[in-house]
């Protein structure tokens, strides 16, 4: 059997642009004489629709999408997700689609609701685990999180009778190690079940998600027959030497729920081009899949959202640099601006960092220092704030004062301003609302400043030169709104700040379990007090793309008003 997998980068809502996909990817099919095509999950819709799934024409247009598509199926048979509606009740399915017809149809059983997921907000759980068969091979069909749990449909297809093949469509967006953990789950599945297992994902940015696609084709004993590369569309293909096990039913073990069979009337085509030979995917090191990952988060979300440039506040520090290295490789070059603000407090070196990073990365500058403005911000503020001395506020007008720039220059000239704040400096507030936190997309907002530096290093070394230049790896980092600021004036190093980070925020540790860090308790009680103190911030500040576990937003949704000591 030839079997094929789409791994395209779908778009929320565009159903045009979904079909006119899914219709290439069928014709392609053919061509190679396939015998069975994958979609992701949510083909028609993209994925997540979120509250899009509450309005009724979306629903319905999903629904004459599939009517549309099913009509051009003829003699390969493909499994599509499209959203079900019976009634009031709504369904994440797979529709088996074969010569004009729907032949079949699945409804997800095991609805993830944690994290970034709320499944149960939109769906109901299907109840009946589903098979077909075709040529007289029977193959189980499952979509996304069934297949994460060992209990899960597939266990209940296997007690009636064997499978031979376990097809499973998904949208498992990435985070860092992500593709390893998914890999190991769909061999021990294949290895449960004693089948093939095709797992078809999807690739793409949506909002702050990012998809990496890695689809598999995994042999019984969790050997990989071929696999799909990280962050890219492509079509997937594997030839299957499958003898049909019997199908008798297992009378010692009770069925939870029964098992709904289709039977699809067709006969495997003779394959009369060369077979489909074992590929070799290159596997990225953990560095570059992160990149790979921002790249393509940034590329999608501008594309996506209708923006041709993008404009970064180049500061001379690291943050920013990196972030203008991400978006060049996006979008290229001339697609992006970078804007130097220099105040009193802005070293010489800075700018000049600055203009060798722009140099570097092929892209144009714009100078607007800001001494002017906050000379008129004084004038205007000196009555009321006669006699008190200076502070923050003066600190924080000047990163307002450079964020009303950037906000201008996008309104005028339509570009999309990427703010520079990374992981760390938003978890303990270090950056100012409406300042350096106003603009349209945060890309490393999920990026720990350790991994800026790693990333960084990464850059330069697979440049084959410093592209960002190593002055600005080197210095030490600053926000440059008073004279001789350093990070470190207001927080611990970031090496032990970070630790304290992943464990407080990733994994959910309090204040005892932090004991033995690097830091005095004192020091970890302040830490874990600007984390829970800041969350009114990072409320109001762009989206950005999810890289860790666990990012801000979805994945941790905390109270702003409450009264909670950890």
């Amino acid at each position: 059997m030839r079997v094929a997998v789409s791994q395209m980068n779908f778009v929320v809502g565009d159903f045009k642009y979904n079909a006119n996909r899914v219709e290439n990817c069928l014709k392609e099919a053919s061509k190679f004489e396939t015998d069975l095509i994958l979609f992701p999950e949510l083909t028609l819709t993209g994925y997540p629709p979120e509250d899009l799934l509450l309005k009724d024409d979306f629903i319905a247009k999903n629904k004459k999408l599939l009517k549309h598509l099913t009509l051009g199926v003829k003699g390969i048979v493909a499994v599509v997700g499209y959203v079900e509606k019976v009634k009031r009740s709504l369904y994440n399915s797979a529709a088996l689609l074969h010569k004009g017809r729907i032949v079949g149809n699945y409804r997800k059983m095991i609805l993830p609701n944690y994290g970034v997921f709320d499944e149960k907000r939109y769906f109901i759980e299907g109840n009946e685990p589903t098979c077909f068969v075709m040529n007289g091979i029977k193959i189980g069909l499952t979509i996304c999180e069934d297949i994460w749990d060992a209990n899960g449909p597939g266990k209940r297809i296997c007690e009636e009778g064997q499978a031979d093949i376990f097809l499973n469509i998904s949208s498992s967006p990435y985070f860092k190690g992500k593709g390893k953990v998914r890999e190991e789950v769909i061999r021990q599945r294949a290895r449960q079940y004693k089948a093939h297992i095709v797992y078809a994902n999807l690739i793409g940015g949506q909002d702050e998600l990012v998809f990496d696609g890695q689809s598999l084709v995994v042999a019984p004993d969790g050997t990989f027959i071929t696999k799909g590369n990280a962050f890219e569309e492509e079509m997937i293909y594997a030839d299957l030497k499958i003898h049909p096990k019997s199908t008798k039913q297992n009378s010692k073990k009770p069925m939870s729920s029964p098992i709904k069979t289709y039977y699809v009337p067709t006969t495997l085509n003779r394959v009369s081009k060369p077979a489909i030979l074992k590929r070799r995917v290159r596997k990225l090191e953990p560095t570059e899949e992160v990149f790979k990952a921002l790249v393509l988060g940034t590329r999608d979300y501008m594309k996506k959202n209708g923006f041709g440039k993008a404009a970064i506040g180049l500061s001379g520090g690291i943050d920013s640099a990196l972030t203008a290295a991400i978006a060049v490789k996006a979008i290229g070059p001339e697609n992006v601006v970078g804007v130097i603000m220099p105040s009193n407090y802005s070293s010489r070196g800075s700018v000049n960092d600055s203009e060798t990073l722009a140099k570097n990365l092929g892209i144009r500058i714009i100078s607007l220092p800001i001494k002017e403005a906050m000379l008129a911000y004084d004038k205007i503020l000196s009555k009321v704030f006669k006699n008190l001395p200076l502070d923050t506020t003066e600190e924080n007008l000047q990163a307002r004062i450079r964020g009303n720039l950037m906000m201008a220059l996008s309104n005028k000239m339509g570009w999309l301003v990427l703010t520079t704040g990374n992981k760390s400096e938003l978890s303990v507030g270090y950056c100012t609302l409406y300042g350096d936190m106003a603009g349209g997309f945060a890309v490393i907002k999920d990026i720990p400043k350790k991994w800026v530096y790693r990333l960084s290093q990464w850059i330069n070394k697979n440049e084959g030169y410093p592209l960002i230049p190593e002055i600005i790896l080197m210095k030490e980092p600053s926000a440059e709104l008073r004279p001789g600021q350093k990070d470190t004036d207001s927080l611990p190093p970031y090496s032990l700040l970070d630790k304290v980070l992943a464990r407080y925020i990733e994994e959910d540790q309090g204040i005892e379990e932090l004991r033995g860090i690097g830091l005095p308790m004192k020091e970890v009680k302040k830490i874990v007090k600007l984390v829970d103190n800041s969350e009114y911030k990072r409320r109001q500040g762009p989206p950005g793309i999810k890289i860790t576990p666990k990012s801000f937003g979805k994945d941790r949704r905390l109270p702003i008003t409450n009264c909670y000591e950890p």
